[in-house]
């Protein structure tokens, strides 16, 4: 099973070697995307990667540096599979905050080449608190956070999330946008592996301190979604975080790649 990184930064202004926010688990042979932000299939495929071992698409909320990928990705599993038809009657999952971002992305790729005809299925789950989805020992818990409400809409639904992630006897957290360790502390217990926490709206310092203190602490750190606080006083911010957590807490970068 492996951590794949193809974009670590936030939504900031376009930085030197960094793209938007997305990575995959791979484990027995598939696919496990989560967010999809600029370039990911481009990054992916480059990397060697085979997009059409694709099984599933987590969107942690829909703002752009999250979902800007999405719509080429889908494409490019269909320019793959139009050359070796090696995914023809198979379907990819889609889970979603809001399914009409979703569907807008269709609907423009329905305007383009061929109408965007395909011989596989895609289908679209609107993200709850509670399991996603439990596929061959590959398990998504999804818990929501504050990052773009304080409380739920009229309708009773959220639009931003956190998930648990737990494979081969790993338990790992991706906070995904936050207001703070709060969103996602129950996920956190019992004790997980990894936690990968976004940097783009905290202190990546004092919230690793905050963290280091708390009788949930994980065992790995590692942090994704790179603002330009992390990005410009690089060094001095590892450093920080290094004092901290030793040799247990990472910054990731693209097309890092991590054995789990």
């Amino acid at each position: 099973m492996r951590l794949i990184i193809l974009g670590s930064c936030s939504g900031t202004q376009p930085f030197p070697g960094r793209h938007h926010t997305s990575f995959i688990i791979e484990h027995r042979g598939k696919l496990y995307w989560f967010d999809a932000g600029e370039t990911c299939s481009y990054t992916a495929h480059c990397m060697g990667l085979d997009l059409l071992k694709s099984s599933k698409i987590v969107i942690s909320h829909t703002h752009m540096d999250h979902i800007g990928g999405l719509g080429n990705l889908l494409w490019t599993v269909r320019k793959l599979n139009g050359i070796s038809g090696d995914f023809s009657g198979k379907r990819l999952d889609i889970y979603i905050p809001q399914v009409e971002s979703y569907e807008a992305i269709i609907k423009m790729l329905q305007s383009t080449q061929g109408n965007f005809s395909a011989d596989f299925e895609l289908e679209a789950h609107e993200i709850k608190n509670g399991l996603l989805f439990e596929e061959d020992s590959f398990k998504v818990t999804a818990l929501h956070n504050r990052h773009i409400q304080n409380e739920p809409s009229p309708e009773g639904k959220w639009f931003s999330f956190g998930f648990l992630i737990e494979a081969q006897g790993k338990r790992i957290v991706y906070s995904g946008d936050t207001k703070g360790l709060e969103d996602f502390m129950p996920l956190l217990s019992p004790k997980v592996d990894i936690l990968l926490m976004e940097s783009g709206h905290h202190h990546p310092v004092d919230f690793a301190k905050e963290l280091k203190e708390s009788p949930l602490a994980p065992e790995k750190l590692f942090f994704i979604h790179h603002g330009r606080r992390i990005l410009d006083d690089y060094d001095n911010m590892l450093s920080g975080l290094q004092d901290l957590w030793g040799d247990r807490v990472r910054i990731l970068d693209d097309k890092d790649i991590i054995d789990l």
